[in-house]
């Protein structure tokens, strides 16, 4: 058995009762006297890491870093490729003095400049009339500095060319601001101006969505329907929902029956806290507070009212100020800083910040603490940092803030070493001149939304609106293919898919109807880019379908075990599928490739539920992004779940969240109680900001950029269909799966499909049936095989024999409201 504690340091120890044994760093790591452990490389850097000064002892100074290093003359070990790039990284500018860098070979990205500094800069920084190398190398004489097209572009102050449809577009595109000086908006015949300058189209004037952002053009005289209702959308029909579930009254909607006059508003129409009387009340204790009346736990003495008894109220501790702030006595909603008491000024109303400052418990060892150490009136001392740094578990030593580890500083890419942080950015993007954020350089992105009634563009940088589809019944899911320039969307009143072209003046043109039978509310949509299919999600069969683009080859990914789906996202790059479960038991997010195989759930919601509503992917950081309608928050994890982060909750334009998107640093989301689309940024939730607002609920959102579909996958399926004979699934980086539409299987071992014959024949059996709420017969072909023939009250479907397949054996027939019977003639 080895030993744990060796004879002679217990012999040192009870020989000396201070004797303390040396610490047990880690390999890479350096002990310090006072047993702290450091990294290796902080050693002789002329930073007091240690604390005590041990890291920086004279004896320790022959020291040499690592091949990959630049040794600076205070000993500070800095990455060779932060030589010679414009930052002070030594601390005494040694890594950029002209001895450093002249003559230093380095060589560049594809995407930057080589400065004669050594510096890389953006190509685009170069003849720009600034000097961006710091030794204006980037703006030689010989700059031709471009002549812009008059038809097509604009002449920056600076020499830039610019594309002519971003001047005045309140986006400094130059970089001098030279696009903007001198602007003013008139507005034509046929348009309305609104009180901001903008310019909207007559027609938008008094419809009930605010396209001024003002709310000026449906405030104006000539409204007449100011103060009508909010408009919702119907779901389900009457009596749709499962016994467990309530039905909200206006839209339909089911929710968990436990939701029912718990205090929370959870349908749009109120009606789950209408006539609670005598209703009992079942609070999960871990999230809620039974309230005489009802309430949240996270508003239990928080100095409101929410109970309206104010039971939420009573029995309370003070309010406690978060770590290193101190209260004042008299007023509990006021925290000092540390470093704000016993300062000698007053600070708190009574003064109470200055009382009892006699005895100073930090001059003894500094407190315990490793910098500042703060007298806290009548409770003892308290310790706090210098910028840069935070407190460690042990709430007495600081240590260097991880600002790439916890999002802090850069939007993309992040690199730290000690108190250095360096941003990057992917390949597409460069650095803002903040040298944190990260600009697209190809063409500028657009939203495009759902208010039900129409599909609407957004500007992002103008932030004006331009209709793309009018006059629709209920539309609520929609995706884009960029490449082919095409737009897809459903709609839940007719029950179908559609599709359009995009052309490059922003209009839609070419509509057509991709799925029009079969389907029973289509509310989650997503298109693979790179393979050619779409995917959707029917809510009211509770399944999961996939086709062709074109509609096509359509079939049945997954049914089964799925109890509520509302959203879907995909990654084809990796082969993974995504969706949203608000079943009530279990509201979860699960994942499977793209072919349905290997199902897992990655994240589920615990306490009193949730409802997992939006989703979608972060392409750049691989991560998923949703939204919950429950807790009224944004969530990001990784692919397999790992690393969940709480980006926003409880903010006042995070409501009641349905559709979630992504586009560079930021989230965007729509929400149908405060009717706004919003954005934040999405590591953080900080820097909130109203995009748009509308007076009708806004429903799915994209944004139309490449950045939002890359290319960097491999398309398995380019070749030959991938070899299979109709459907071609990506599974993986490196993989497909070939699938069969309904009706018809694989041969075993092989990529095509049985029964592919499109003409009834003796074998087959052909079902003939009239659904008289449509007017339609139905002509359906199940192809050869034995499968199980059966009628729900909202559809009819069709099932293998076999328990183990879970897919259809036709495609199911929707539209029914209460189907209690049918046959078929298998002589036709």
């Amino acid at each position: 058995m080895t030993d744990m504690f060796p004879f002679s340091r217990l012999m040192a120890s009870l020989a000396n009762p201070s004797y303390v044994p040396p610490p047990q760093c880690q390999p890479g790591e350096f002990a310090c006297k006072n047993n702290r452990c450091i990294q290796e490389r902080w050693k002789c850097d002329g930073d007091n890491d240690c604390l005590d000064n041990s890291d920086e002892a004279p004896d320790l100074y022959e020291h040499t870093c690592p091949a990959e290093r630049f040794k600076c003359q205070n000993n500070r070990c800095i990455p060779l490729r932060w030589l010679c790039d414009g930052d002070n990284d030594c601390g005494n500018d040694e890594d950029e003095s002209n001895t450093t860098c002249s003559g230093m070979s380095r060589t560049c990205p594809p995407n930057q400049y080589p400065c004669a500094s050594g510096r890389c800069i953006p190509l685009s920084w170069t003849c720009d009339l600034d000097d961006d190398c710091g030794d204006r190398s980037d703006e030689p004489d010989s700059c031709a500095y471009p002549t812009c097209f008059p038809l097509t572009q604009f002449t920056c102050g600076n020499g830039r060319c610019i594309n002519i449809n971003w001047r005045c577009d309140n986006d400094n595109d130059c970089g001098d601001n030279s696009d903007e000086a001198g602007c003013s908006h008139s507005c034509s015949s046929v348009q309305f101006k609104c009180n901001s300058g903008r310019c909207i189209p007559e027609y938008w004037t008094c419809d009930g969505d605010n396209d001024c952002g003002d709310y000026s053009d449906e405030t104006h005289a000539n409204c007449t329907n100011q103060g009508e209702g909010r408009h919702f959308v119907s779901t389900r029909p009457p009596g749709g929902c499962h016994v467990d579930e309530f039905q909200c009254r206006v839209d339909g909607l089911c929710i968990p029956m436990r939701w029912r006059c718990d205090g929370d508003t959870d349908c749009m129409d109120l009606s789950d806290e209408n006539n609670c009387e005598g209703v009992t009340h079942m609070c999960d204790p871990t999230v809620k507070f039974s309230c005489r009346d009802s309430g949240k736990g996270s508003w239990v003495c928080d100095g409101d009212s929410d109970c309206e008894d104010n039971s939420d109220e009573e029995n309370c501790e003070a309010l406690v100020c978060k770590l290193s702030h101190h209260m004042c006595a008299s007023n509990d909603s006021i925290c000092l800083p540390a470093e704000k008491v016993c300062d000698g000024n007053v600070d708190c109303p009574d003064g109470s910040d200055e009382k009892h400052c006699g005895r100073n418990l930090c001059t003894m060892d500094n407190g315990g603490c490793s910098h500042n150490c703060s007298i806290i009136p009548g409770e003892g001392y308290m310790c706090s940092c210098p910028l840069g740094m935070e407190l460690g578990a042990d709430n007495k030593t600081c240590q260097i803030q991880s600002f790439c580890a916890k999002h802090l500083k850069c939007s993309q890419k992040c690199e730290q070493d000690k108190f250095n942080v360096k941003c990057s950015c992917y390949e597409g993007w460069e650095l803002e001149p903040d040298m944190e954020s990260c600009k697209s350089t190809g063409r500028k992105p657009f939203i495009i939304f759902s208010n039900r009634h129409e599909i609407r563009r957004i500007d992002l940088h103008k932030g004006e609106f331009t209709v793309l589809v009018p006059g629709l019944r209920n539309t609520i899911a929609l995706d884009f293919h960029l490449n082919q320039s095409t737009l897809y969307w459903t709609d839940v009143v007719e029950d179908k898919i559609y599709r359009g072209k995009l052309s490059d003046n922003g209009a839609l043109t070419s509509f057509e109807v991709v799925i029009q039978y079969g389907l029973a509310t289509p509310e989650g949509l997503a298109v693979d880019w790179i393979a050619g299919n779409i995917y959707w999600v029917e809510s009211n069969l509770d399944q999961i379908e996939v086709a062709k683009l074109d509609g096509t080859m359509r079939t049945t990914l997954l049914a089964g075990e799925v109890e509520h789906p509302r959203a879907i996202a995909l990654d084809p790059r990796d082969g993974i599928l995504f969706w949203t479960d608000w079943d009530a038991s279990l509201p979860r997010i699960e994942a499977a490739s793209m072919s349905g195989e290997g199902r897992r759930t990655i994240h589920r919601e615990t306490g009193s539920g949730g409802w997992p509503n939006g989703l979608t992917v972060d392409y750049m950081e691989r991560r998923i992004v949703w939204i919950d309608a429950r807790s009224d928050a944004i969530y990001s994890a990784m692919y397999d779940g790992s690393g969940l982060i709480e980006v926003l909750r409880g903010h006042e334009y995070l409501a009641h969240p349905f559709a979630v998107t992504m586009y560079g640093g930021e989230v965007y989301w729509t929400d149908w109680r405060t009717n706004t689309l919003t954005k934040a940024n999405k590591w953080t939730g900080h820097n909130v900001t109203v995009v748009q607002r509308t007076n009708t609920q806004p429903f799915d959102l994209q944004v139309y950029h490449p950045s939002r579909q890359p290319e960097d996958g491999v398309n398995l399926c380019s070749n030959n269909n991938g070899d299979c004979s109709q459907l071609c699934l990506p599974t993986s980086p490196t993989t497909r799966a070939c699938m069969c539409t309904a009706g018809y299987s694989l041969k075993s071992g092989e990529q095509s499909c049985e029964g592919e014959t499109v003409l009834c024949i003796v074998n087959c059996a052909c079902i003939h049936f009239f659904l008289e709420s449509t007017n339609l017969l139905y002509d359906l072909q199940a192809g050869m095989g034995s499968f199980l023939l059966y009628s729900v009250h909202e559809g009819i479907r069709g099932i293998p024999l076999d328990p183990a397949d879970k897919s259809d054996a036709l495609v199911p027939v929707s539209g029914t409201s209460l189907a209690v019977g049918i046959d078929f003639h298998a002589g036709r």
